[in-house]
């Protein structure tokens, strides 16, 4: 029978890190909103690849869960100048790593594109005159990793006259109406951005993959996208 709880214990405490990320992940979208998102936005992007960074809560979260789940079976370690620092450390690394994810925020307005980052944390503004070339397309067969695409991935690429180069449709932010949603967003973004000559280069390819987990109206806006010239 203590087995058959330290299994169930095990499971429950599981969920319980799951869901605590979840929340987490929730927490961080809403902080970055409530801070760098302005009325008039149509689209705002948490920046990949630290979007992914759910990832590492959770391995956190694990990591604290088996600390407790163990710690029973483990003698007290002695508290030692070098276990400070690595712990000082540790803790002074992370205030830095969640600071440059709650930065990792792009917004998209009728007139401008405002950049949050690391560096620049009020954000960089963008006119849309800005935007030297456009490259969108559709992910496909690849060896998937925690920080990484999936096949059938949809992305749209902005390259800015610095050099900068933003997905606009990585972690797009959550909508109330239909026409609202981020595909639906780009596409009209898209048709005025290639009005005003933008030069870009998009890809047929792998469409076929966005059909296994999108509804037809949003893949007739991302075929409308690629297809546009």
């Amino acid at each position: 029978m203590k087995t058959v709880g330290r299994i169930l214990v095990y499971i429950l405490g599981s969920l319980l890190v799951l869901i605590l990320s979840f929340c987490i992940f929730i927490l961080i979208g809403f902080i970055q909103y409530s801070l760098f998102v302005p009325d008039d936005y149509v689209l705002w992007v948490f920046k990949y690849p630290y979007s992914r960074y759910i990832i590492v809560i959770v391995f956190y979260l694990f990591l604290v869960f088996f600390y407790f789940f163990y710690k029973e079976n483990r003698e007290k370690d002695p508290v030692t100048k070098k276990r400070k620092k690595f712990w000082t450390g540790f803790i002074i690394l992370n205030i830095i790593g969640f600071y440059i994810i709650f930065t990792s925020v792009t917004v998209v307005t009728d007139h401008k594109i405002i950049d949050h980052s690391f560096l620049h944390p009020q954000g960089r503004e963008y006119e849309f005159e800005e935007i030297v070339k456009i490259e969108t397309g559709v992910r496909g067969n690849r060896y998937y990793f925690p920080f990484t695409h999936n096949r059938g991935d949809f992305y749209y690429k902005i390259e800015l006259m610095d050099g900068k180069i933003i997905d606009l449709n990585d972690e797009a932010s959550g909508y109330e109406d239909e026409d609202d949603h981020p595909t639906f967003v780009l596409n009209k973004l898209d048709a005025r951005l290639v009005e005003m000559g933008v030069t870009k280069v998009s890809s047929m390819d792998n469409f076929d993959y966005t059909t296994e987990s999108l509804d037809r109206m949003y893949t007739d806006q991302i075929k409308s996208i690629l297809e546009r010239k």
